[in-house]
């Protein structure tokens, strides 16, 4: 089973490791479904020591890998002042220069606060100093016009390795542009005979115009707020936002909605209520799971972050029904079929609990996405994949030895509802026969 503290909560929390997790670590693991380790800032040899516990307490891994993410090298400035010319390549070092870069492209430093305008371009690039502010080393670079490469880095592909091996449930991938770059990470993943997740990062203008194709091969989306706040104009984020959240739920896909989720608590105990809203929206608009990143690296108020975005959840979640959006499934599979018949169901009968056992996790993932009442109870047999259900809005994974034929899962059903419920009825989904993978029964039962 999970934490009992998070079971009452439906809308799942991931978060990123730094250093002021590691300070209250063994509190955090209380109140988080998933935990994210950001391999720009990580490596493998620091993650480790984490992983047998993470494992123990059934909380869901996630690695984002770096990518071809530009950041600072080094600068020989500590800050840049309006109309200052500065040197890429000379005065300022960045990991690498993008393709098709051209006089009058911006260049953007640290989620878009610095603001540059190119100039000329030559061995080096000229450009001049729109928007000033502090810099330094490992900051993030954009050009939002520019060309990328959309190849897996050695250092990627020795990461993605590390993550097979010890059974992360979900690798992130930064910067997505098309379904090419999806279709690379899973097939490394394949060929080290991998079950992780494929999460595809939203954060660029490229990843926006092909977002149909990139979810159509991923297995679920992070609307990365930060970078992609900076590629297009930030009005246009509320929007864009709820637009992927539709058609990530259409799809049947996880959502993972981030970045800047309470950022005022990095240095305050308290929320803005301006953040409040948004956590609220992001749980209104369908996201799967929040995820707080500065908050809970180098903020002063790990705890109370994680706390404060629970505490919002379980309030939202109570009138979630009065802004949830009718779901028109595209796939039309075994999975999308069953998941209709069970919201159908729950608007008649309306069950204390659903129970659907899976070995791929596809049933509950779509049943979650009507958000209706009922708690899940998701029966899985394989680690893995019971892990990954953490982050699944709704669902209450639970381990059991192995899914067996219909009278047997019924039995295990029954004994698990009397332990749920007093009374009342129970919707159990069912693969039929023996040793068939697709969910295809629906059984009401009731105690």
């Amino acid at each position: 089973m999970v934490e009992k503290s998070t079971e009452s909560r439906k809308t799942k929390i991931l978060v990123t490791m730094g250093p002021s997790l590691e300070k209250t670590f063994e509190k955090s693991l209380e109140f988080i479904d998933g935990i994210r380790f950001n391999m720009s800032h990580a490596n493998t040899a620091s993650i480790e020591k984490y992983l047998d516990i993470l494992n123990e307490k059934n909380i869901a891994k996630l690695m984002d890998l770096k990518g071809n993410k530009i950041r600072i090298k080094k600068s020989n400035f500590s800050e840049l002042v309006e109309n200052q010319i500065v040197h890429i390549g000379k005065d300022i070092l960045i990991s690498y220069i993008p393709k098709c870069i051209e006089n009058g492209q911006n260049i953007l430093i640290n989620d878009g606060k610095i603001k540059l305008i190119i100039e000329s371009v030559e061995k080096e690039i000229t450009a001049r100093v729109l928007v000033g502010g502090a810099i330094k080393e490992k900051m993030g670079v954009n050009f939002p016009e520019g060309c990328f490469p959309n190849d897996l880095t050695d250092e990627d592909i020795k990461n993605v390795k590390f993550a097979v091996e010890n059974e992360f449930e979900y690798i992130a991938l930064s910067f997505v542009r098309s379904e090419e770059d999806v279709l690379n990470l899973k097939n490394l993943i394949k060929e080290n005979s991998g079950n992780c997740s494929v999460i595809a990062k939203i954060e660029t203008k490229e990843g926006l115009k092909n977002i149909d194709e990139i979810l159509n091969h991923s297995d679920g989306v992070m609307i990365a707020r930060g970078d992609l706040g900076v590629e297009v104009a930030i009005e246009y984020l509320p929007i864009i936002q709820k637009n992927i959240i539709k058609l990530a739920n259409e799809k049947g896909k996880l959502v993972i909605t981030a970045t800047q989720m309470l950022d005022s608590m990095v240095n305050n105990p308290y929320p803005t209520r301006a953040e409040v809203t948004d956590v609220a929206n992001a749980i209104f608009d369908g996201t799967d799971c929040l995820m707080l990143s500065n908050e809970t690296t180098i903020g002063k108020y790990p705890i109370d972050s994680i706390k404060t975005l629970d505490n919002i959840a379980r309030v939202s979640e109570k009138d979630i029904s009065k802004y949830k959006q009718e779901i028109d499934f595209e796939e039309h599979s075994i999975y999308s079929g069953i998941a209709y018949a069970v919201e159908a169901l729950s608007k008649k009968l309306n069950p204390k609990i659903v129970i659907t056992p899976t070995t791929s996790g596809k049933t509950p993932l779509r049943i979650s996405k009507f958000r209706f009442n009922s708690p899940i109870i998701a029966l899985a047999p394989e680690n893995i994949v019971f892990r990954k259900l953490r982050l699944v809005w709704g669902v209450i994974p639970i381990k059991i030895d192995e899914i067996g034929d219909v009278d047997e899962v019924l039995e295990i059903s029954k004994k698990i509802a009397k332990n749920i419920i007093v009374s009342g009825i129970y919707v159990v989904t069912l693969g039929h026969p023996k040793g068939e993978k697709k969910t295809n029964v629906i059984k009401v039962e009731s105690i």
